[in-house]
């Protein structure tokens, strides 16, 4: 252990000393009634863990293990007590390079953590998961990633807006951090867009506008089949290129000023 990791370690166990714990049946209460939110303590956990532990998150009944290490999410080792979520979230090593299955993992938390009642975690030895150079996803990049600081939701930004714009957007590509991390229907117009005009669009815009760092939508001249057009939306480290009907485009502008405002 380095002396960052020693001074971290004591920071954090010094104020978890400080802080007024509730325990129930031997587990460190989280959330009761929706307070704090759920998700977003959840995350704060992984972010308080910096040695090696299993956290053992038990949602209203459903019992989630997952290998924590380092302020770092490794994985889901498994859930027990309700529907188990897709088989290629639990027993697998959270990787930068596949940010979609970490986005997955989002969604079903937050579907656990919606009307969640009371959270609770124990903190157990370490069960291994991948190899030790796994080091998984920091807390910070999940609560990026999930928008839990802002939102309070494990919907990122542009999730939500796509999301909250269907049917009116059936096909998009969804970029975060340079990488495609979702897809949904026919892109192959998209795609050639995101690869060959996404660069030089980007280079104009800080051109004509070098203080832009705010949210942006812009409705491209590109014309796609079926008589649709494509925009682009950026946000933060966020980007979609997506295909809309033109008639929808009013209502697309002013869900993308309210959800972004």
């Amino acid at each position: 252990m380095t002396h960052d990791d020693r001074q971290q370690l004591v920071t954090r166990l010094t104020t978890l000393a400080a802080d007024r714990c509730i325990f129930v049946g031997g587990a460190r209460l989280l959330s009761r009634a929706g307070a704090p939110a759920p998700l977003p303590a959840l995350i704060a956990e992984i972010d308080a863990t910096v040695l090696a532990r299993t956290l053992v998150f038990d949602i209203d009944g459903i019992v989630l293990r997952m290998a924590v290490a380092g302020r770092r999410l490794q994985g889901l080792i498994d859930v027990t007590g309700g529907a188990p979520p897709s088989p290629d979230l639990t027993g697998q090593v959270l990787v930068q390079d596949d940010l979609a299955t970490t986005q997955m993992l989002g969604s079903f938390l937050a579907a656990l953590c919606k009307d969640a009642r009371q959270v609770t975690v124990r903190a157990q030895p370490a069960v291994p998961l991948g190899s030790p150079s796994d080091a998984g996803i920091p807390a910070t990049t999940l609560a990026r990633l999930w928008q839990m600081a802002k939102h309070g939701r494990a919907q990122s930004v542009m999730a939500h807006f796509l999301a909250a714009n269907s049917p009116a957007i059936r096909d998009f590509i969804q970029i975060t951090g340079g990488m495609i991390t979702a897809t949904q229907g026919d892109t192959a117009q998209l795609d050639l867009i995101w690869r060959n005009q996404l660069s030089a669009f980007q280079y104009r815009q800080k051109a004509i506008f070098p203080d832009q760092s705010g949210p942006l939508l812009v409705c491209l001249d590109t014309a796609l089949a079926q008589d649709r057009a494509a925009a682009i939306a950026v946000t933060g480290e966020e980007v979609s290129i997506f295909a809309y009907h033109p008639a929808a485009i009013s209502a697309i502008l002013a869900s993308w000023r309210s959800i972004t405002a």
